[in-house]
């Protein structure tokens, strides 16, 4: 009910606007405080899986319970949702920025960047994909209704609510799915017969079903419960599951069969009429900036020219292996022990386990479960086995992403500082987050029992991988180019790939759009800001201190950070640098074992060398030329006598 009057609220408030009303430009900012922990009260309550996931003692945070509901879209649910959040934004300008102090200005500019972009993306939800088996909204609810946590009874008995809502859920995304595709919006036919092939699989679990045997477990380790009690949970889960749930996805199944076909564009989503609108406000998102999206594609351009010159004279093993550890809990506990130059952060409890196939994504490596508010020492990763338990150097790299000093480390570091206000628990920013935990691979790898020379080759081709795969994320849905064009893209930049490779690359970002863009994106800048500071303090360079400055704000867009490290840089008495060329100032050497690393590492030596062998060359032909000239005339001589 307070969702609806906050929604209804915020609609009347829309047309009041627009009919001209006076909003008043400063509120007093004794108050700031306050607002943004009701704007914070709001997020946390706004549904019910923003609720369960982020507090467990929610009395203790004034919270609400909002109705147990999964999801339920229509086109005016969006539209209130954005006018809900216009109103929010519109509270927050009327506070005067510059009386702020430095807590109350980052939490502004976060929520700033964060209402503003998520505004702009609510007006394409024909774009919004429910059933795209690597992006949509019908795995992510799937996933979280496997994760979901028995913190109590009560919240034991809000699973089962959950559980007995998700028939009506599908029924809703179904009825949105069949709107969109009247318009031409749908899924590609072979992304369908993945999504179908994956329900199959999910119902044929039976009662094998990772929700029915993870429901169990969690009953049976809940305290309060009597065995009575336990047995009629897990009999009612599995009755709601068998009969109810597998008959709603069945049907489901035979519903998206219908829309076989439907999509409108034979491309990517480019080719809508709102196309490049929509891809401009998911990469704001995706990439947590909101410079252009030429300046966007262009600094992946120049990134990925600075990689590549970069990777070429970095060359190594390219089958050398990590070694040292055989299992997750054995990789996690060496990267806890390797945290050097990174701030200390709170002691925390972690669990690793494997994902069932049925469950598990398989476009995904791994994922990390952003921690509760009131229990951010819990912490919880999956993994998707079959992508990584055979290979130690993809473990070593997904641990690293996933754990410490990745996501697991930036969460709980950010939580446990004093000054983390409630709304800062309520909202994120991706392009940052997964910026900062593909830079800890890089850092880590150095710190594994690779050699320098093959940690940085195994490093840079992970760098460089993630992204091309952006940048032709970029080019494809943000500019709608084929193949052929992408590959002479990419070819200006220095890499020369087969159009056939380049065809495949390009369909997989039609499949997910703005996927990779977060990964690729984000990297670019947590490094670029530690070669422009490196470069700006020289010696001075600390980067302990760096890690600081990246951190101790949490989570939000680039803009932000480099206003930051500006202060922090001019703090030391220098001028921040501009300009940059990626790991201009890497201090690792090329590999003077291989080939190209001494040839590199030995580049004018090798050069005079070749002069003087050309120089002797040319002397020798000089005689050898002589000799037969002078044996001509001699023979010509010889028959005139």
């Amino acid at each position: 009910m307070k969702k609806m009057l906050r929604i209804l609220h915020a609609l009347l408030l829309s047309l009041f606007l627009t009919a001209g009303a006076f909003v008043p430009v400063m509120a007093e900012n004794e108050d700031f405080d306050a607002f943004m922990e009701e704007e914070a009260r709001d997020l946390l309550s706004v549904d019910f899986g923003s609720f369960h996931f982020n507090v467990v003692d929610y009395k203790r945070y004034g919270l609400t319970k909002p109705e147990i509901t999964l999801l339920h879209p229509s086109y005016e649910s969006y539209a209130a949702e954005a006018a809900s959040m216009q109103e929010s934004l519109d509270r927050l300008h009327q506070f005067d920025y510059n009386s702020l102090n430095d807590t109350q200005k980052h939490d502004y500019l976060a929520y700033e960047d964060y209402l503003k972009s998520e505004i702009a993306l609510d007006q394409f939800p024909d774009f919004i994909e429910f059933y795209n088996p690597r992006s949509g909204k019908y795995s992510s609810l799937i996933t979280s209704l496997t994760e979901f946590i028995l913190y109590d009874r009560e919240s034991a008995d809000d699973y089962l609510a959950c559980m007995e809502d998700l028939p009506a859920s599908l029924h809703d995304m179904n009825e949105f799915t069949k709107q969109q595709a009247a318009k031409g919006h749908f899924m590609p036919d072979s992304l369908l017969d993945e999504a179908l092939a994956s329900m199959q699989n999910f119902i044929d679990k039976g009662e094998d079903n990772p929700l029915i045997i993870l429901y169990d477990k969690k009953i049976d380790n809940l305290e309060g419960l009597s065995e009575e009690e336990k047995t009629s949970y897990k009999e009612r889960n599995r009755d709601i599951i068998v009969n109810t749930v597998y008959p709603a996805i069945q049907d489901t199944r035979s519903f998206l069969e219908t829309l076989r076909g439907s999509r409108s564009v034979s491309g990517s989503n480019f080719e809508y009429p709102d196309g490049k609108a929509y891809y401009e406000a998911l990469a704001t998102i995706k990439c947590s900036t909101d410079i252009s999206l030429d300046a966007k594609r262009d600094y992946l351009a120049k990134c990925l020219s600075d990689l590549f010159q970069y990777q070429i004279t970095h060359m190594s093993n390219p089958f050398a292996k990590v070694s040292g550890f055989t299992t997750a809990e054995e990789l996690i506990a060496y990267l806890s022990e390797h945290l050097e130059d990174f701030p200390k952060g709170p002691d925390i409890n972690y669990t690793i386990s494997y994902l069932d196939p049925c469950v598990a994504n398989p476009n995904v490596m791994a994922y990390y479960l952003t921690p509760t508010i009131d229990s951010y020492t819990e912490n919880v990763m999956r993994i998707n086995g079959d992508n990584v338990k055979n290979n130690l150097n993809t473990m070593f790299t997904t641990l690293a992403h996933e754990g410490l000093p990745g996501h697991m480390y930036q969460f709980t570091w950010y939580y446990s500082q004093p000054d983390t206000t409630l709304l800062r628990h309520a909202i994120s920013s991706i392009g940052y987050g997964e910026g900062w935990a593909q830079y800890g691979q890089r850092i880590m790898l150095h710190r594994s029992s690779l050699s320098e020379a093959d940690a940085e080759y195994q490093a840079i081709t992970l760098l460089s991988a993630y992204t091309m795969q952006a940048y032709i994320d970029m080019l494809v849905n943000g500019y709608g180019l084929d193949a052929k064009a992408v590959t002479e893209q990419l070819k200006a930049v220095g890499m020369e790939m087969s159009e056939e490779n380049v065809k495949e690359a390009v369909d997989g970002v039609i499949y997910a759009p703005g996927q990779t863009l977060p990964y690729g994106f984000g990297q670019c800048k947590m490094w670029e800001f530690h070669e422009r500071v490196r470069g700006s303090l020289g010696d001075a360079f600390n980067l302990e201190e760096f890690h600081l400055q990246i951190l101790q704000h949490g989570q939000r867009f680039f803009e932000v950070v480099e206003d930051d490290l500006q202060k922090y840089v001019e703090s030391k008495g220098a001028e921040f640098k501009k300009d940059f060329t990626l790991f201009e100032y890497s201090a690792v050497e090329p590999d003077s074992n291989s080939l190209i690393g001494f040839i590199t590492s030995h580049m004018w030596v090798l050069l005079v060398a070749a002069g003087l062998v050309i120089l002797l060359i040319l002397g020798l032909l000089f005689l050898i030329i002589r000799g037969i000239i002078r044996m001509i005339k001699g023979k010509k001589q010889d028959n005139n006598n």
